[in-house]
């Protein structure tokens, strides 16, 4: 019994020394070379400060982001009249952006405000003007799946500039994860705009997908206007389109939508009522490579109060057709997108309801994982529906050029071209409008991951 128990107690502690030794063990190779230790995580986040305790726990990719901008704009209008207006707007711009990723809700706010300072070089000035000013930008929205076939969506966006002149121009930057929409407004005019979409889609099945979206869009410009007169259009509208969209093949998709769209001028002094029915389609063709389109008919209502010199309403409705394509191309360093489209619109301000042929297109260049620019070039023929004779016609020409300096740290330089002919008031007669704008503008960001 003694001589037995030795020997099987040996054994015991040598199985259970091997055991432990293969626990601990990184492996080998068959033929006794060796490796390296198993896999490391790809990424290890440097910073060991403590957690943001005013946030929730957040996932991966969740991120508050500080940056601030600065740039300096020198604009050089020409009006019709021999007059001309150059001057320099200088911006200083702070800004904050927090969004959170979870396994069904998706969410983000963001808020830029700065500070403006104007210069007039030469030209005719306005005795109130305020060469100091502020300019609000905000935005937040959210992407909730409500169930297994249902999603939400819905994003709000408020831009406020208090540089009064006539017009603004706005700059598409290089969309990053914590800046999808990069879009910056150069001050040429006294303007709010209030942005807000809502949107709620159901997969009916794996190739049927129904869709309601809401919009509202308000819009205060300054009236001032230097020489010909003719005021601004205030402008609040609100609308929803229901569209019904099936997949005959991984390239192909057709569709059909109802769209309905309110637009009110001047607090009553005109509004319009639009409806449209449209057919749509989709095709891929390339992977890189798709194109989609659409067309149908739109039936315009409009109500018109005339009270200079005496007090008149007008009524008058017709029927036109609607229908618009957009092209886009992904390369590996090149990217192009163009669209056209024709329908009955908001006349951009100096005119109300119209119908509006526009016509736009951009091409995207990477040279260096540092160094990129695009060209981008768009032109608006505004006709209004009840003014025989009132037109307005628009065209620009942009092109910037973005380096990165650090990881954080971009600079930007842009240049752009528009020309406009502003419509007759009845007094005064049409005035061409040319604009020259050189910017450059520096920006700095710092991201955080929340929770951390």
């Amino acid at each position: 019994m003694t001589t037995s128990f030795g020997p099987t107690l040996i054994v015991l502690l040598f199985l259970c020394c091997g055991c432990a030794l293969a626990q601990t063990d990184t492996g080998t190779g068959d033929t006794g070379t060796p490796v390296q230790p198993g896999p490391k995580p790809a990424f290890t986040y440097p910073d060991a400060l403590p957690s943001l305790d005013f946030l929730n726990a957040a996932v991966e990719n969740s991120s508050i982001t500080l940056g601030i901008g600065a740039g300096v704009s020198y604009l050089s209008n020409t009006y019709g009249l021999n007059s001309n207006q150059d001057r320099v707007v200088t911006q200083v711009t702070p800004s904050i952006r927090i969004q959170q990723f979870r396994p069904r809700l998706a969410w983000h706010i963001s808020y830029a405000g700065g500070w403006q300072h104007f210069t007039q070089v030469n030209g005719v000035s306005n005795g109130n003007l305020n060469n100091n000013l502020f300019s609000q930008n905000a935005s937040a929205g959210f992407l909730w799946q409500l169930a297994r076939r249902w999603q939400l969506t819905a994003r709000n966006q408020f831009v406020y500039s208090a540089n009064p002149f006539d017009s603004y121009i706005s700059s598409t930057g290089t969309p990053t994860m914590n800046n999808p929409n990069p879009v910056t407004y150069y001050p040429v005019s006294q303007f709010t705009l209030n942005n807000g979409m809502m949107s709620l889609t159901n997969q009916l099945s794996k190739v049927d997908t129904l869709a309601f979206t809401g919009t509202i869009n308000i819009r205060r410009t300054s009236t001032y206007n230097l020489l010909t007169g003719v005021p601004f259009y205030d402008l609040v509208s609100y609308g929803g389109l229901a569209s019904y969209s099936h997949r005959f093949s991984p390239r192909l998709s057709l569709g059909a939508d109802y769209d309905y769209n309110s637009l009110d001028f001047g607090k009553g002094q005109q509004r319009s009522g639009i409806q449209r029915v449209s057919m749509t389609v989709d095709y891929l063709i390339r992977p890189n490579m798709t194109i989609s389109g659409w067309i149908g008919p739109s039936y315009t209502s409009t109500k018109t109060t005339i009270s200079i010199p005496i007090y008149l309403v007008q009524y008058s409705s017709f029927w036109s057709t609607s229908g618009g394509v957009n092209f886009g191309w992904q390369g590996l360093r090149n990217s192009f997108r163009a669209k056209y489209s024709r329908q009955v619109l908001d006349g951009g301000g100096y005119i109300a309801t119209s119908q509006v042929n526009a016509f736009s297109a951009t091409y995207r260049r990477m040279f260096t994982s540092k160094l990129n620019a695009s060209v981008g070039a768009g032109y608006f023929h505004n006709v209004s529906t009840t003014l025989l004779g009132r037109s307005y016609n628009y065209g620009d020409i942009n092109t910037s050029l973005t380096y990165n300096i650090r990881k954080s740290f971009t600079a930007t330089a842009q240049y752009s071209y528009l020309r406009q002919n502003r419509p007759s008031n009845g007094l005064v007669g049409s005035t061409g409008y040319s604009d020259n704008l050189v910017g450059v503008t520096i920006n700095y960001t710092w991201s955080h991951p929340l929770g951390r």
